[in-house]
């Protein structure tokens, strides 16, 4: 009998644990109330889910549990160390890139602070240890980041929404598109800071003109998928200076949209990374980074989506050492600066060492 009472107790435990997790904010929750008719008015919405505009033929969902399987087996006898280095955020003077590894960076421009889909986290994933950051690549703490003027998040995936980052920043807004600010309130973040976009929404904000731009991927925080929008976003300075932020997307015929629409884009800040077979319609391989940069119009390409957190099958430095090779002679410039390495976004002689050698 007391075996029983033991074996109760010790299921319950779990059980009670199992629940406090899951219910924890971090996991945000489905859109509800006035934003959910917000978004059932979306032309991108329906039957209960957002949609892309190009379908996902060649998704293949189940194929995510085989590249966990071997990412758990990679992890556990990883010994790469990143080369980084750490630049005085509060220190920087004139329009400035400093990126923080995968698809986090921060950027001042005329006057305005801004970090895009910050994770300062050793991980990014629900769960506590899996997958974590290599060593080296985390060198900042949300503590250290200056008190910023936007914060963009592209989607409510774990790699590119932190909850652990997100609430310990200051800042004046938060820009996402449809339905993420559910989770942001979730969290714990004033309504007020909370601006909500669709795909062509377009606002302006201390002389800023912010464009929500079509992406070719998907969204899952929870249990439930695509109920909230994932996005990529063109920010015009006051100087009239263009810089798209990609966030994740597979290639598809909105680049050269999006390029012909703005005319030349004077930096495309694009995934590179995390791609593999069965995901060729959600990531990109190097060399459609290159034509979506080519599509765009743009000046200055920087590859990103690589170099913290593997969450895919491919070497950490492969979407480097590939796309270096297939941007060379083509009419932009490439630019790969270390993690934490700052960018002097008005001077086009700067250089950088292939630090990943």
């Amino acid at each position: 009998m007391k075996y029983w009472i033991i074996i109760n107790a010790l299921v319950l435990c779990f059980t009670t644990c199992i629940a406090r997790h899951i219910l924890h904010p971090k996991f945000g929750c489905d859109p509800k109330g006035k934003r959910l008719e917000r978004i059932q008015k979306s032309s991108n919405y329906k039957d209960g889910h957002f949609h892309n505009i190009l379908p996902l033929k060649a998704y293949v969902p189940h194929a995510a549990s085989k590249v966990l399987r071997k990412l758990a087996k990679r992890q556990g006898r990883s010994k790469v160390v990143i080369p980084s280095k750490k630049t005085d955020l509060h220190a920087l003077r004139g329009d400035a890139l400093v990126w923080f590894g995968h698809s986090s960076y921060f950027t001042q421009m005329s006057g305005n602070r801004i970090a895009v889909d910050p994770v300062l986290s050793e991980v990014s994933s629900p769960i506590p240890c899996f997958p974590r950051a290599f060593r080296g690549s985390n060198v900042y703490k949300p503590e250290e980041i200056p008190e910023l003027d936007y914060v963009f998040i592209t989607h409510d995936h774990w790699d590119h929404l932190d909850y652990n980052t997100i609430t310990k920043l200051r800042f004046r807004y938060v820009i996402c598109p449809l339905g993420v600010g559910e989770h942001l309130e979730r969290f714990g973040i004033d309504p007020a800071r909370i601006i909500e976009m669709d795909w062509n929404d377009n606002i302006e904000i201390d002389g800023f003109n912010i464009y929500c731009l079509t992406a070719r991927h998907w969204s899952r925080r929870g249990r439930h998928q695509n109920k909230t929008l994932w996005a990529s976003f063109l920010l015009e300075t006051p100087s009239g200076f263009k810089v798209y932020i990609g966030g994740d997307g597979g290639y598809g015929p909105h680049f050269a949209e999006i390029g012909n629409r703005f005319g030349e884009i004077d930096l495309a800040i694009l995934e590179n990374g995390q791609y593999n077979k069965n995901w060729s319609q959600i990531h990109m391989h190097p060399q459609e980074v290159v034509q979506a940069a080519e599509d765009l119009k743009a000046k200055t390409l920087l590859p990103v989506h690589y170099a913290k957190f593997s969450l895919s099958t491919h070497n950490w430095n492969e979407p480097i050492a590939r796309i270096l090779k297939l941007a060379a002679g083509k009419h932009f410039r490439l630019i790969t600066p270390m993690i934490g390495e700052s960018v002097e976004l008005t001077n086009p002689k700067q250089t950088f060492t292939q630090w990943w050698i």
